[in-house]
């Protein structure tokens, strides 16, 4: 069976779209799922589910970003198994596994981390305003 969500740091943060939310917290133990989602979508869904908003295509995301990546940082370091996903997986969720790459050292620049996520995740296509928002979090890393 082929899975539609991948590993992005070892076992302990898995990415994704929406619809493999179910079935990545069934088989993967997931001890939160962040949904990256501006909307919030509350049906369907598993109850250890947080909304945690990233607007698509809204100027200026750098806030909604630094506190995702917070967000699953302090899981990580809580030892919890994380998924993110936005609805398809590639623009929201594609930013924020950038930002993780980045800031677990994974990666030494944005574009290296864009390139990683996507090796990983190919269907990952962070826009452009994704772009800059990154480079602004990362100045160093640009």
């Amino acid at each position: 069976m082929t899975k539609n969500y991948q590993p992005l740091l070892d076992q302990h943060i898995w990415i994704g779209g929406a619809n493999d939310a179910v079935e990545a917290n069934t088989n993967e133990q997931i001890d939160i799922i962040f949904d990256l989602r501006s909307e919030n979508q509350e049906t369907n869904t598993p109850a250890n589910r947080v909304h945690l908003p990233i607007t698509d295509d809204a100027a200026h995301q750098d806030e909604s970003v630094k506190q995702a990546v917070e967000k699953v940082k302090e899981a990580v370091d809580e030892k919890k198994k994380v998924y993110f996903h936005c609805s398809g997986g590639k623009n929201r969720t594609g930013t924020l596994a950038a930002a993780l790459l980045l800031e677990y050292k994974k990666a030494s620049t944005v574009d290296d981390a864009v390139e990683k996520a996507k090796a990983i995740r190919p269907a990952i296509s962070p826009k452009p305003e994704m772009i800059d928002v990154l480079r602004r979090l990362y100045p160093t890393n640009a």
